[in-house]
């Protein structure tokens, strides 16, 4: 274990995101901090920030109570897990694993770690997870794994911030697919996947959904219409909830 430090230390000088800033409002301490209130969820700044953060604060409760000293530490330890699991278990898979291992090194080297749709996605798998990613000011909900339609029901929903500045506990227990609705309703852009297959195919489905469709409609919109259909039934089918 030890073996890897040189490694990891190695990895975070070489992080071009070092000493990057906090794109949007930095938080300094979760330390006595209360919760502010979005929508159904109640929300605390994540010291430091990242996708890393997030997953100790959901597996370790000594994370959220910690001072910075500790909480960098259990970074360090779960990124030593990290290294060596992804190497275990990420072999003969269609993750590149080198570019993994510097994302992960980010994650403790800069005071905002860059975003990466591949990082949530290989956590998410690590560890089980399905992940609803909200920014809330672009009003954009996006998802890992990113196909809604090939999630299931054995594996915990996580909330939060699309920068993973924020950590999201939900308050209220909800249907996904009913607060997804919601939020469109409110004039919110989700993330819906995109089915595949020829224009006639793509009718036949849309037909045996009672779907109509309008002429006007090109192949690429009804592809949509039909992949957000089916991802909406795929979350009626597994009844998952917001909490």
């Amino acid at each position: 274990m030890a073996a890897l430090f040189p490694k990891i230390y190695e990895i975070i000088d070489q992080n071009p995101n070092k000493y990057a800033t906090l794109r949007w409002r930095e938080p300094t301490s979760t330390e006595g901090s209360t919760s502010e209130l979005w929508d159904i969820f109640s929300l605390k700044p994540l010291d430091p920030p990242g996708a890393l953060s997030m997953l100790c604060m959901l597996i370790d409760p000594m994370f959220e109570m910690g001072s910075i000293a500790l909480r960098k530490q259990i970074l360090t330890e779960q990124l030593l897990e990290l290294h060596e699991r992804v190497d275990k278990e990420l072999v003969g898979r269609r993750y590149p694993r080198k570019k993994i291992q510097d994302l992960l090194a980010g994650q403790i080297s800069a005071q905002s770690p860059t975003s990466s749709k591949l990082l949530e996605e290989v956590l998410c798998e690590l560890y089980q997870l399905q992940k609803v990613h909200c920014n809330r000011r672009s009003k954009t909900i996006t998802f890992s794994p990113p196909d809604l339609r090939l999630w299931t029901s054995e594996r915990r929903v996580l909330f939060g911030e699309e920068d993973n500045c924020w950590f999201f506990t939900p308050s209220k227990q909800q249907l996904l697919q009913e607060w997804l609705l919601a939020k469109e309703e409110q004039g919110w852009s989700v993330a819906w996947p995109t089915a595949d297959g020829k224009m006639e195919d793509i009718k036949t489905a849309l037909t045996l959904q009672n779907i109509p469709i309008e002429a006007k409609h090109k192949k690429d919109d009804l592809a949509k219409i039909l992949g957000r259909a089916q991802a909406l039934q795929t979350l009626s089918e597994l009844n998952l909830s917001t909490c």
